[in-house]
């Protein structure tokens, strides 16, 4: 049972932060960069946002980001989980 518990947190936490990226990325594509307000919502949900790649993008160009959380599974492993998602988002095409 411990296994199905863990199968089933995972696709869990694997839902909520898919989620979650569709949220961020309208937030990252209005203002062209990960602001306050996107940390803020990741955050709220318990999970932690990184940029990957270009730090200045310009109107056009991609966002890639990933969303990631920790999960301390009962059987599965030993160490912390990451179970992660990686997004990418074009500057102003929610403009």
């Amino acid at each position: 049972f411990a296994l199905v518990g863990d199968l089933m947190s995972i696709e869990f936490i694997h839902s909520n932060i898919e989620s979650l990226s569709v949220s961020v990325a309208y937030l990252i594509s209005k203002s062209g960069a990960i602001k306050e307000d996107a940390v803020a919502m990741v955050e709220d949900a318990g999970a932690y946002i990184v940029e990957i790649g270009n730090s200045k993008p310009q109107i056009g160009e991609l966002v890639k980001y990933k969303i990631y959380k920790q999960y301390k599974p009962l059987i599965l492993a030993n160490d912390l989980m990451e179970i992660a998602v990686v997004r990418s988002v074009m500057v102003g095409y929610f403009n």
